[in-house]
């Protein structure tokens, strides 16, 4: 389908679910890792559609058909506050309060999704500039 081809979806696709992961990820968390059965799969939708985001947004830039400009800066802020909070939380308090090694591993794929992209982006810069030289 032609709609699944345009970065807007997946970036608005990208948003829906990394506000759905998160605030499960921390509901989760202050249910002791109740649902914990479900982290896995919500993390194999969410790694995914952040793949197919990225991948689109990367392909469009270097096509020189990318448009606007989201940062990914606000993802890693997202997560690190998210995950540095539940973490201090989880040494703090007691319990059996703790956060998934899901989320752990989908914070450690965020930060290198954003490296890559960031890497990406210069490489990209620097070619333009030495077309325009």
């Amino acid at each position: 389908m032609l709609i699944f081809q345009n970065e807007k979806i997946w970036r608005i696709l990208t948003n829906i679910w990394t506000v759905v992961f998160v605030a499960f990820i921390i509901f989760d968390f202050f249910q002791f890792n109740k649902f914990e059965y479900l982290t896995a799969p919500f993390s194999f939708i969410y790694i995914g559609i952040l793949g197919l985001f990225v991948g689109t947004k990367e392909f469009d830039r270097w096509y020189e058909m990318h448009e606007g400009r989201h940062p990914g800066e606000i993802f890693i802020i997202l997560w690190t506050i998210v995950i540095f909070s539940l973490l201090a939380l989880s040494f703090f308090l007691d319990g059996g309060y703790r956060v998934s090694s899901e989320a752990i591993a989908d914070y450690i794929m965020v930060l290198s999704v954003f490296a890559l992209t960031q890497k990406s982006k210069r490489l990209y810069e620097k070619k333009k500039k030495k077309s325009v030289n």
